[in-house]
């Protein structure tokens, strides 16, 4: 997690919308979705914000003289910086709720997401032949969940319960454009975050720097293993000869992961320690803690690249 990310994953492109005068819901439901990478010149006036609809600049605004192009970003333009936008802030510091009140707020309005802990089993479902019944199961989101009790802001010292009604990876996964943009409050976190400022590429990974923390982690699937009891998922690393997420089969066969899963992209929450063997793993418990990430929500990841 750098906290000099950049927050904002993609704009919509409109042509002939105009902020304060157009539908923002028309703009949502007609714009296209670009990347800071997809972003092209005759686009120009045309990008806005995801969240508050104001529009966007791209930085730098001529994409080919960039050398870089995975720090290439969108921004607010300071002619609308009276509009308060939670993506508009540079670092990555936790967000603020200073009541009850407005935390709820921000629930009702799906600003705010709370995770109190893992599901240990799967949800029922009544074909298991669809391969895509997964990602649509209204059972992964339960509008009653339990209680979750959660922090304000980091300087007012108290803690207030709210509803959790997510409580698997899958459920991030399922609706990830919507939900890249929402802030977190993840199990064992000290504040919430937006989704995208929490997410850690696990080719960061470094020996003497391990989190302590569970974090939810991205990486590019390179390798699978059955074994009798568990099934090894092998993630692509940099500075270690190798990083293993050990989950259980019938997880695995739920979640459709195996060999022919690798090039994909899993998320997974969890603890990586190296238990003394210099190679990183994560064993995970519970059929929430891991998903495969649809396809299309590739390119919102950050750092991401197709290599």
């Amino acid at each position: 997690m750098d906290e000099k990310q950049h927050r904002i994953a993609f704009a919509y492109f409109l042509e002939n919308w105009t902020f304060s005068k157009d539908s923002s819901d028309y703009l949502r439901a007609n714009g296209e979705k670009i990347t800071p990478e997809e972003y092209r010149s005759d686009m120009k006036g045309s990008v806005f914000c995801p969240e508050c609809s104001t529009p966007l600049s791209r930085a730098p605004e001529i994409a080919e003289i960039f050398t870089n192009e995975r720090t290439a970003h969108f921004r607010h333009k300071g002619t609308y910086k009276a509009i308060y936008c939670s993506l508009r802030v540079s670092r990555a510091a936790g967000l603020q709720y200073h009541s009850e009140e407005e935390a709820r707020r921000a629930i009702q309005n799906e600003n705010l997401v709370l995770i109190g802990g893992w599901a240990e089993n799967p949800p029922e479902i009544r074909d298991d032949d669809d391969a895509d019944l997964e990602f649509r199961q209204t059972q992964i989101v339960d509008p009653d969940g339990p209680m979750t009790e959660m922090p304000l802001g980091r300087h007012i010292g108290r803690t207030v319960l709210l509803p959790t009604k997510i409580s698997s990876v899958l459920a991030i996964c399922r609706n990830f454009d919507k939900n890249i943009h929402r802030a977190f409050y993840f199990p064992d976190s000290q504040y919430a975050l937006h989704l995208r400022s929490i997410l850690y590429d696990v080719t960061r990974l470094i020996d003497s720097e391990l989190p302590e923390r569970g974090n939810l982690y991205f990486g590019k699937i390179v390798g699978f293993s059955r074994l009798s009891h568990r099934n090894i998922i092998y993630l692509k690393v940099e500075n270690f000869p190798e990083l293993k997420i050990y989950t259980y089969p019938r997880f695995d066969e739920r979640k459709k992961i195996d060999s022919e899963s690798v090039g994909r992209v899993l998320l997974f929450y969890g603890i990586v320690s190296d238990k003394g063997e210099g190679v990183p793993r994560c064993m995970t418990t519970t059929w929430g803690q891991y998903s495969l990430l649809p396809k299309q929500y590739e390119k919102f990841l950050p750092w991401y690249t197709s290599n």
